[in-house]
């Protein structure tokens, strides 16, 4: 099913708007730059293909995160691999140079992932807790629950680094 000029456009503008935010998901899932661009392209090409299915379009971002996140897992699974913290390139990844923390994204990257996926489409993408959800596929109730186990675990990550 071939895809309107108009949606066309409108996919691509979306999709311009949510790189980063797709990048930084991707990046958080499986850890590593390469992996993440190569889960984000699989993405695209998935949603482009299935885009015409798609029946609110207005939920286009919130549903290319989904399969953003889909892609990184299933990514890390085929590879059926962990990066060791050790491995993490020193140089901070893109979302310092937006946020300037490169020390809290190091601390988000050493959370275990179900917690990272969680905060970071909670406070880097300002996502409510029922979208990332959806987008997870879990509860309302268990984002909350991964919020505050990652926040618990955040603010011991960063004492330790004041102090360490």
């Amino acid at each position: 099913m071939a895809v309107p000029e108009q949606e066309r456009d409108r996919f691509c503008r979306v999709l311009h708007e949510s790189r980063t935010s797709l990048y930084r998901l991707a990046l958080s899932i499986t850890r590593n730059s390469d992996d993440a661009q190569e889960a984000v392209a699989e993405a695209v090409c998935r949603a482009y293909e299935r885009y015409p299915q798609l029946r609110e379009k207005d939920k286009l971002p919130q549903w290319l995160l989904r399969i953003t996140a889909n892609e990184a897992r299933r990514l890390c699974q085929r590879r059926s691999r962990t990066v060791p913290l050790e491995d993490l390139p020193a140089e901070p990844a893109a979302p310092e140079r937006e946020t300037g923390d490169g020390a809290l994204w190091q601390a988000v990257q050493s959370l275990p992932r179900d917690q990272r996926e969680t905060v970071v489409l909670f406070y880097y993408e300002d996502l409510p807790t029922e979208e990332i959800a959806r987008i997870l596929g879990t509860t309302p109730g268990a984002v909350r629950v991964r919020l505050s186990r990652a926040r618990e675990k955040l603010r011991s990550i960063l004492k330790e680094g004041d102090h360490g």
